[in-house]
């Protein structure tokens, strides 16, 4: 197996590379190549890592090899980290048009040396954001389906740990299902939320979950307003503390922007999704989980069985009211999208 990893000399691609070699996924004689940035900081980054690997698992006998040429993102798996520098800081939330207009121009100028390996690319995993643009510039320019993104599944899994912290129970008894998208229009499905695999009633659900979108988006802007004020008087312990008292849905929004704010980033959710994806493509039976990809909604994140033999859209284990969000998130997002994409096509030209 080949597994090439595109931007593995970021704070996030060092994070997911080691999750990857020590994951037990990768057997002797295959490939992991680390890809930095050919004249940036990450060249040598890279150039280190697949040392540090090679000294700290040189039972594996797996074959590490440093990069700097993106023509070598090719294999069973690209995992696509590539992104411009992200600031850890609140305030970033306002800065998401900046990110994905950065981004777009990132990933087009890859665009034409990815597909030349077009045929021996197998699978891509997206962590870059935003995970929606990724998929599509990304799918449409390989001209494959076989492209999932960690957002929805990271979005889940924070979904999940709240959740146990108001039932007081474990976050491995829980199973929720988050999508939309990873980022303002993101929708969680109340539906799917099960507890030791029993469906949560729907009295605990009323209390648990916001009573209307604008409720969760007014008591997103307080959280994030709190949080702010307290991280900048008190700290960050309590910053986090702070935002104990607000809805389920909130908390699983704003405290990721905490730990961005850390400096820590958030590479260990985004690891554990990835090594999750693979582990299901490299499964026989389908698994069931939640990531961006290719449906009719667009490329929102979306219910899906995955397997070696492809991805399945899984829409029957929502509600319809869940659907037709989905189905008004994905046009929103598919116009974002289709404005952005435009105007730098227009910027080209002029």
């Amino acid at each position: 197996m080949r597994v090439a990893v595109l931007g593995a000399g970021s704070d996030v691609g060092r994070v997911i590379s080691h999750a990857i070699i020590s994951s037990g996924l990768l057997s002797e004689e295959d490939e992991l190549v680390l890809i930095g940035r050919q004249g940036g900081k990450s060249a040598f980054i890279v150039r280190g890592m697949a040392e540090d690997f090679a000294e700290a698992f040189p039972e594996r006998g797996i074959n590490i090899i440093p990069s700097v040429d993106p023509s070598d993102a090719w294999g069973d798996f690209v995992i696509f980290i590539v992104s411009v520098p992200d600031p850890a800081h609140l305030t970033r939330i306002f800065h998401r048009e900046r990110l994905a207009e950065d981004n777009c121009r990132l990933v087009k100028q890859l665009l034409p040396t990815l597909k030349v390996n077009r045929e021996r690319i197998v699978w891509v995993i997206v962590v870059t954001n935003p995970n929606e643009l990724v998929v599509k510039l990304l799918g449409e320019a390989l001209e494959t389906g076989r492209i999932v993104a960690t957002g929805a599944l990271v979005d889940s899994y924070r979904f999940r740990f709240e959740i146990a912290r108001d039932l007081g129970v474990k976050p491995k008894q829980v199973e929720a299902w988050a999508g939309g998208e990873h980022g303002p229009n993101m929708l969680f499905f109340w539906s799917t939320v099960k507890v030791n695999g029993q469906p949560l009633d729907e009295e605990k659900v009323r209390k648990l979950r916001c009573p209307s979108r604008e409720f969760f988006e007014q008591s997103k802007a307080k959280a994030f307003q709190i949080a702010e004020q307290v991280l900048g008087r008190d700290g960050l312990d309590a910053a986090y503390r702070a935002l104990h008292p607000f809805p389920t849905e909130v908390r699983a929004v704003v405290k990721s922007y905490l730990t961005h704010t850390s400096g820590a980033k958030t590479g260990g959710i985004a690891g554990q999704a990835v090594l999750n994806l693979m582990r299901a493509i490299l499964s026989d039976e389908p698994v069931l989980l939640c990531a961006q990809t290719f449906s009719k909604f667009g490329t929102v994140g979306v219910p899906i069985a995955l397997s070696r033999n492809g991805v399945i859209l899984r829409l029957d284990i929502l509600s319809d009211n869940e659907r037709e969000a989905l189905r008004e998130v994905g046009e929103v997002v598919r116009q974002k999208i289709d404005r952005l994409v435009e105007a730098q096509e227009s910027q080209s030209i002029a």
